[in-house]
């Protein structure tokens, strides 16, 4: 035999080793591929933004547009010339209410939208502006801390008698 030859054995478990080694890189990555978050998250702003939820039926509920988002902290979108767009939930697709701000903060696991800055509200009936609001995409409910003006686009019969 010559002094650097392996013998039959010793090349099957080398063979052997690097296998399970191998092995455990695989199985290492999918791991690790496992326990990843699967939300996006940059350090760079992400240019066109939108994120829309459905209802149980499959139907566009609402719709957050942003000129520019944040995503660095995932639990909280900074957003940049936001609109949301709150639709009936149903079939037909209808457009409730929509909401448009210059600044806004986007939480999405409560399903809140924030922000200091002036915010617009408008449906068929009405229209609410104001000053460091929030909305609360599950209730629809706004809540304007400063400067809020309601405009009543429907007839208020018997309201001043």
């Amino acid at each position: 035999m010559r002094p650097n030859a392996q013998s039959p054995l010793d090349q099957l478990l080398f063979v052997t080793q690097r296998a399970t080694i191998q092995y455990l890189f695989v199985i290492v990555g999918i791991l690790g591929l496992a326990a990843q978050d699967n939300r996006v998250s940059t350090s760079a702003p992400v240019k066109d933004y939108a994120v829309s939820f459905f209802s149980d039926e499959g139907y566009p509920r609402v719709r957050v547009i942003g000129e520019a988002a944040d995503l660095a902290d995932t639990s909280k979108v900074r957003l940049t010339c936001m609109e949301l767009i709150l639709y009936s939930g149903l079939a037909d697709r209808s457009v409730e209410t929509s909401l448009a701000s210059p600044l806004a903060i986007l939480e999405p696991e409560p399903e809140l939208v924030s922000g200091p800055d002036a915010v617009k509200l408008v449906r068929s009936d009405f229209e609410v502006t104001g000053y460091d609001w929030s909305y609360d995409l599950k209730d629809r409910r706004i809540r304007i801390r400063r400067q809020a003006r309601v405009i009543f686009k429907t007839p208020l019969d018997g309201l001043l008698e």
